[in-house]
């Protein structure tokens, strides 16, 4: 078994990677029992910012709340601590997303960490065999994209 230093004792503990979860490891301390690991730095992928330009792709009157929840962005600012709106792609990049009005809504902060956390219990686009990516889907052309 693999081992490493605790972070808060530096006493040599069993270490193991955790793929199945959002953890790179965890570590079990003889004297502070379980805990998280981190990713690396140097390990970390570098995480795309999204700008503004995916809210272009929702209708104007569709902008200013959340699909999923129906809170206003007045009321979501109104909060604390105080909860953004964010585009959120449908089909994820890492499976075959692309940028398009189609595969892009608009959901708060809370909605959008409920969504992914479901999608990782559930493992869907893992599970389920013969799905097209959204850049193979029969609505967009090519020119589209």
């Amino acid at each position: 078994m693999e081992t490493m230093p605790c972070p808060k004792c530096g006493a040599e503990s069993p270490f193991r990677l955790r793929l199945d979860t959002q953890h790179y490891g965890e570590i079990r301390c003889a004297v502070h029992g379980h805990r998280w690991i981190a990713k690396p730095s140097d390990q970390k992928t570098a995480r795309r910012k999204v700008g503004k330009e995916f809210f272009e792709f929702a209708p104007k009157d569709m902008r200013d709340f959340c699909w999923t929840c129906l809170r206003s962005r007045e009321l979501l600012k109104s909060l604390q601590p105080m909860v953004t709106l964010q585009a959120h792609h449908i089909f994820e990049k890492k499976h075959g997303g692309i940028d398009h009005r189609d595969n892009v809504q608009i959901v708060c902060a809370e909605c959008h960490a409920a969504v992914h956390r479901l999608r990782e219990q559930v493992n869907r686009y893992e599970s389920i065999s013969g799905i097209a990516p959204l850049s193979q889907h029969p609505r967009l052309t090519q020119d589209e994209q």
